[in-house]
């Protein structure tokens, strides 16, 4: 074989050698990245964490970025959660955790904003506190519900006086309706009852507004009015049987000192029965005095 041929023939060899070599290395490569889990030991590449990842490049990535999430989750402060109501050491170390104060008081909660239209509603902040407290709220969240609580609050205050005044311009229109001009006689005189009989101007302030916003209260009101008006009171009579103590005693000592009456008799205008009577009532008086005394 001539030198020539020699030559072509170890270049073709060097050649083959050259391809072979790379077309292994580049089956190794590929061998390498679609099976990543053979480079890992055995326990590590069976292990339930990583079944969950496919032996391809796709799945290499995937592991790598549940690792990164994991780290980022675990460089945040880390709270046990307590193990049940009665954890009270987990509980407290919670309730630190997530800023939840030691005391009621120390949620700082705004005072109620209720306008003056309103003033008769009361929203007790205390209470209030000592329920977030106990329920574990933080101040965030106490706050949060403390402000809803006050704005339900206050619209259902509201919604109850718009309906009162309804129900007080129906009453008015009802009885206008029935009485026509003598609607403003008829309130005066019901009125007039209240301010004679109430112990004071609260008093009077309180019944008026129970009986006068209703049609069966304003009638009640305006019929012993007309009695007043007309005289016709003197017409009403009633025998009261029970006495306090001290109307009794006063009985007692009205009867017992009229010598012209007939607990004395002293001149004999009264029958024995009419005496005895009067005997009689005067020991239930006694009675009844000693009963309420005890």
């Amino acid at each position: 074989m001539s030198e020539d041929n020699l030559a072509q023939t170890d270049n073709q060899a060097q050649t083959e050698t050259s391809s072979t070599g790379n077309q292994d290395l580049s089956t190794g490569s590929e061998a390498s990245a679609s099976g990543w889990k053979s480079s890992l030991s055995s326990d590590l590449a069976s292990s339930s964490l990583l079944q969950k990842f496919d032996d391809t490049p796709e799945g290499l990535n995937q592991a790598f970025t549940s690792h990164a999430n994991l780290e980022q989750l675990l460089g945040h402060e880390k709270v046990p959660i307590p193990k049940g109501d009665d954890d009270t050491e987990g509980w407290n170390r919670f309730s630190k955790a997530m800023g939840i104060p030691d005391k009621a008081e120390s949620y700082g909660l705004p005072d109620p904003n209720i306008p003056e239209t309103m003033s008769g509603i009361t929203l007790d902040k205390q209470k209030f506190s000592e329920i977030a407290h106990a329920h574990k709220l933080t101040p965030a969240q106490a706050k949060g519900l403390w402000e809803v609580y006050n704005e339900m609050s206050l619209n259902s205050y509201n919604q109850h006086l718009e309906k009162s005044e309804q129900q007080f311009d129906e009453t008015i229109s009802k009885l206008r309706g029935e009485w026509g001009d003598a609607y403003d006689t008829n309130v005066e005189l019901g009125q007039a009852v209240i301010n004679k009989f109430a112990s004071d101007e609260e008093s009077s302030d309180y019944i008026t507004e129970v009986l006068g916003r209703d049609v069966r209260g304003i009638k009640f009101l305006t019929k012993i009015g007309e009695q007043f008006a007309e005289n016709k009171i003197s017409d009403f009579s009633m025998k009261r049987f029970s006495l306090a103590p001290e109307e009794a005693q006063a009985e007692i000592d009205k009867m017992t000192r009229d010598l012209e009456g007939p607990y004395m008799n002293v001149s004999n205008k009264f029958t024995q029965a009419e005496h005895q009577a009067a005997i009689d009532r005067v020991n239930h008086l006694r009675a009844s005095i000693n009963r309420a005394r005890g």
